[in-house]
């Protein structure tokens, strides 16, 4: 029996359970995919804070603490977001996992975002939700302070 499939637009292979889309995925770097979740971030009006990462002769290093989100994202009237962005394949270490369910159970919303779910509507359908709450008047919010002296 002779092999029908079609070598992949994107790298020649002849998958068994990829489709071209799902190929290209894999191949995207994560600056890529900054780009793209930027572009729609600012296209809803977020305001955007990327973890300012930069290379050493040691490699990757950040001002934030060692798993600190790659962006946080903010807007009047919403939770805070925070994407941990990775490849297709790759995979969060501890520290990433320790943040985004620290950063949950402060009623924050932290996640990891991939180019498929940028592709499923995942990151376009939480940009684009209306406000869930409203801050007290002056901007401060919760109203009364939680602190007293």
């Amino acid at each position: 029996m002779a092999d029908l499939r079609i070598p992949c637009v994107n790298c020649g292979v002849k998958h068994l359970h990829l489709t071209a889309d799902q190929c290209a995925d894999r191949k995207m770097t994560e600056a890529t995919l900054q780009a793209r979740v930027v572009y729609r971030a600012k296209k809803y009006g977020w305001k955007i804070a990327p973890a300012g990462k930069g290379v050493t002769e040691g490699g990757w290093v950040t001002q934030m603490s060692p798993g600190w989100p790659d962006l946080t994202l903010a807007k009047a009237g919403h939770s805070l977001l925070f994407f941990e962005l990775k490849r297709e394949l790759g995979e969060e270490s501890p520290e990433q996992r320790a943040w985004l369910d620290l950063l949950n159970l402060c009623g924050a919303q932290a996640c990891i975002v991939r180019l498929s779910n940028l592709r499923g509507g995942f990151v376009e359908g939480r940009l684009s939700q209306p406000a869930e709450f409203r801050p007290a008047k002056g901007g401060l919010w919760p109203p009364e302070d939680p602190w007293p002296l």
